[in-house]
């Protein structure tokens, strides 16, 4: 495994490129590309010089998409070794430790964490690692062998099935790493069970990076009251909202898997008499709900990334406005909303601008509770790289 940490070459870099790694960025782009020196494949260590031939740091060659090296060290005399990731998953899973997460959390978020390119969540018992990297796809076994070692898990799964991946020309898979078992286990978060399958399930299984919110639903949740989970996947929030007191939720979702595990979660918490996982899109579900007259004490919207790239940004923006115009007018007034966007391209202030235009839309007032709902503090943001924080989102009253 130690050649995989032998460099094959030197790439040069030029222009803006010098200055954003000497600023600390990880992701050096082909427009930054001067040439490679050596007999340099995807995925291998190489040295980072400028054009003036100072020697900068070291990195992984990408060579896909717009990527050309993702930079691992910025020191030239501190060359990567097994020693360096085993440090830097170290530093991590102390800093998780500290924030008192549970059986499951984030352990690492890219260039938050300094691997470009890696994520690592961990359920309970097991690891799944995913990767938007040629480098860290080369050391994919070495990960997970650490991973077992430093966390005792019971098995790595592989997620490397993403969009991103698909868009730069990398391979898709997903599948078993290393160790023994199925791909399920149970994670609890604060007084709610959930069954996680890491293969089945999207991303790498959850959406851990609305924990808090989902524990502020339950701190908010209407006693006795309905509750209205939009784009409910497994069930996240509607369950908590129950767990708060809620008379009873209605969980929608479009996916079939989503719909299944909704109830399987539901049962797994003593809630199913409490449960309806209806299968529908939520355009559809909301225009049916206004027609029967249908109201609720509260209302989460919480769609995928309705604004994936920049060239999408009208149609995605629009789409915001529309649903949660929607999603306002089967709110009984004075009852609570929650509405989240997970597209890096929309800000919270954007967000804040398509809520007040989609109230105007429904004829109805908002008051925004507290500040703006992000990510779980498992997702740390690097203000140089602002995509690591791309979740935000806001609770109000609709009157």
């Amino acid at each position: 495994m130690s050649g995989e940490f032998t460099p094959t070459g030197k790439v040069v870099i030029h222009g803006e490129g010098v200055q954003r790694l000497k600023r600390g960025e990880h992701n050096l782009y082909l427009k930054w590309l001067r040439r490679v020196q050596g007999d340099v494949e995807r995925g291998d260590l190489v040295e980072i010089v400028s054009d003036r031939g100072e020697s900068l740091g070291w990195g992984f060659y990408e060579g896909v998409g717009a990527m050309a090296v993702r930079v691992v060290t910025f020191d030239p005399e501190e060359r990567p070794t097994e020693e360096t990731f085993r440090q830097r998953i170290e530093k991590a899973l102390r800093l998780r430790e500290r924030l008192r997460l549970g059986n499951f959390f984030r352990l690492v978020h890219s260039e938050a964490d300094g691997m470009p390119g890696l994520i690592v969540d961990v359920y309970s018992d097991l690891g799944v690692i995913s990767s938007t990297s040629a480098g860290m796809d080369r050391r994919l076994g070495f990960l997970a062998e650490l991973l077992v070692e430093l966390l005792g898990l019971r098995a790595i799964f592989v997620r490397n099935d993403t969009r991103t991946r698909r868009e730069v020309g990398l391979p898709t898979w997903r599948g078993k790493l290393l160790g023994e078992g199925e791909p399920r286990t149970v994670i609890e978060e604060g007084s709610v069970k959930f069954e996680v399958d890491v293969l089945r399930g999207q991303k790498t299984g959850f959406f851990i990076d609305q924990r808090e919110n989902r524990l502020l639903m339950e701190r908010y949740a209407p006693q006795g009251g309905e509750v209205l989970d939009l784009y409910s996947y497994t069930g996240g929030f509607g369950l908590h909202a129950l767990a708060g007191g809620a008379r009873r939720a209605t969980l929608v979702d479009e996916s079939d898997y989503a719909v299944e595990a909704a109830l399987k979660n539901a049962e797994l918490n003593g809630f199913e008499e409490r449960v309806s996982a209806v299968r529908s899109r939520v355009k559809e579900f909301l225009e049916s709900a206004i027609e029967r007259g249908a109201a609720f004490d509260a209302v989460v919207v919480d769609p995928p990334a309705l604004v994936p790239s920049r060239d999408r940004m009208s149609m995605g923006l629009r789409t915001y406005v529309a649903v949660n115009a929607t999603a306002m007018k089967v709110v009984r007034p004075g009852g609570l909303m929650i509405s989240t966007s997970c597209s890096q391209f929309v800000t919270a202030e954007r967000l804040r601008s398509i809520l007040l235009d989609a109230a105007s839309k429904a004829g109805r007032r908002i008051k925004f509770l507290g500040g703006v709902l992000g990510q779980s503090p498992d997702h740390p943001v690097d203000p140089l790289h602002p995509w690591t924080g791309y979740l935000k989102g806001y609770a109000f009253v609709v009157e």
